[in-house]
């Protein structure tokens, strides 16, 4: 059942009733609508009843969600199961998730949608920079909380404070939890949260992850707009700090000469990866999803169009590339393909030795079983690799900006070095490169001295 409620000549209620609660109240769904004061009476009535219909079909289908009543973290949990569960990869699920439970939803997951505002983000994006604010901090339970809890049993506990029984088992045995659950304990026992934990302050974080926090949350205010749960995204009325991106980290010319050298009393495997890396600037992910049928040894190519990688809660993944730019076939030099059809030839000796024992995965990077690598190996030999040769450190990642800086410095233009790395926007090479990019200026006016120079200008 629908019907409307006026207000005055231009607003009215919505009303719909949706079935019963346990007590055999009724459910009533209620939305004030307002209407111009330039409809004629039949234009509104018409009006209020297409609002109506929608609105009870709203109700009635379960999207409509009232801003008023709803919290946050209830929107929230709505938001996962509706949206990001189907348009979100796994690896997006699980570092926002991550980000939601440890520092948003304990400072923000209370507030009705409906009352956030600039003022809450404001404060929460301040305080994301001081650890001593943050609500992600560790408390470790003491001797005086071990003394309190001793006469009661975990379930016990849980059912005075209503924390989960595993919670509260880890309470017993004094591991740390997290500020919500030691405050519920200390205010149902009535007891000093400075007297029974010790605050174990998390690290400071970083502008870059910050921002990627107020991101979450303004990704999920978007959608409560678009699902009219709330009026506007007051993300958009707040101002953080401007951020500089920090310049990529790559080796020089010389650097990358005493890293080659280095690797030639290495596995082949290591050189393999490490020239591709160098060569064409593949992250890790794309590198261990490399199959032999991505490599074309009669065009010198390789095709680009999947990665790998491990999703805590999903484990080892085969997913689509990073962006649609990411899927592309790259042309190869020739000392890399060489170094490929080496390691090929021996993948197939090892192949023949273990004969049935060999794990016919299809990739190229696979232990001497046969069997895949794991997608973080890669990180962990290079660590290693530099260590033992004393080299200075760089990421495995970092790798890839070398061979943006190699290109860049050799004078290859901006949309060739983009589309190399599979860059979703040529921008986004100009942005981060850039410094090499002024570098490169400089050169630029030199030439212009030599072109007069030849032209024997006065």
């Amino acid at each position: 059942m629908a019907y409307s409620e006026k207000i005055s000549d231009t607003t009215y209620r919505l009303v719909v009733c949706n079935g019963y609660d346990n007590n055999g109240k009724k459910l009533r769904k209620r939305k004030t609508v307002r209407f111009s004061d330039k409809l004629t009476p039949k234009q509104l009535q018409k009006e209020l009843n297409r609002q109506l219909v929608l609105f009870e079909q709203e109700v009635k289908s379960g999207i409509y969600l009232d801003g008023e009543k709803i919290t946050f973290a209830e929107f929230t949990k709505k938001w996962f199961k509706d949206y990001a569960e189907i348009n979100l990869t796994p690896t997006t699920i699980v570092a926002y998730g991550q980000k939601l439970d440890d520092r948003i939803l304990p400072a923000l997951g209370h507030i009705k949608m409906g009352k956030l505002q600039p003022t809450h983000l404001l404060q929460f994006y301040q305080n994301l920079h001081d650890p001593d604010l943050r609500l992600d901090n560790k408390y470790i339970p003491n001797k005086n909380l071990a003394e309190k809890l001793k006469p009661y049993t975990p379930l016990q506990i849980s059912n005075d404070t209503n924390i989960s029984l595993k919670s509260c088992r880890r309470l017993k045995r004094g591991m740390p939890t997290d500020y919500n659950i030691a405050k519920q304990l200390c205010k149902t026992y009535k007891i000093s949260l400075k007297s029974m934990f010790t605050c174990s302050k998390s690290k400071t974080l970083s502008e870059r992850t910050i921002r990627n926090h107020m991101g979450v949350i303004r990704s999920i205010l978007s959608t409560a707009v678009k699902w009219n749960v709330i009026k506007d995204n007051p993300m958009q009325r707040i101002d953080m700090k401007k951020y500089q991106k920090p310049k990529a980290k790559y080796y020089d010319d010389k650097q990358v000469s005493d890293m080659l050298n280095a690797l030639n009393n290495e596995p082949l495997i290591l050189v393999v990866m490490v020239y591709l890396a160098i060569d064409i600037g593949l992250r890790r992910s794309e590198l261990t999803g490399l199959t032999w049928e991505d490599v074309n040894f009669k065009t010198s190519q390789i095709s680009i169009n999947k990665q790998r990688h491990y999703v805590v809660g999903y484990g080892t993944i085969k997913d689509k590339t990073k962006t649609e730019a990411g899927v592309r076939i790259v042309t190869v030099s020739n000392k890399v393909m060489q170094l490929l059809k080496q390691y090929k030839n021996q993948q197939i000796q090892q192949r023949l030795k273990l004969g049935s024992a060999w794990h016919n995965e299809p990739y190229i990077f696979v232990l001497d079983d046969g069997k895949a690598i794991s997608t973080n190996l890669p990180y962990k030999w290079f660590i290693n690799f530099l260590k033992r040769h004393n080299l200075p450190k760089i990421t495995f990642h970092q790798l890839r900006h070398t061979n943006a800086s190699l290109l860049i410095s050799e004078g290859e233009d901006i949309v060739t070095v983009s589309g190399r790395l599979g860059h979703a926007d040529k921008n986004i090479t100009l942005n981060t490169y850039s410094h090499l990019i002024k570098s490169r200026e400089a050169q630029v006016a030199n030439k212009m001295d030599e072109f007069y120079a030849k032209m024997n200008v006065g």
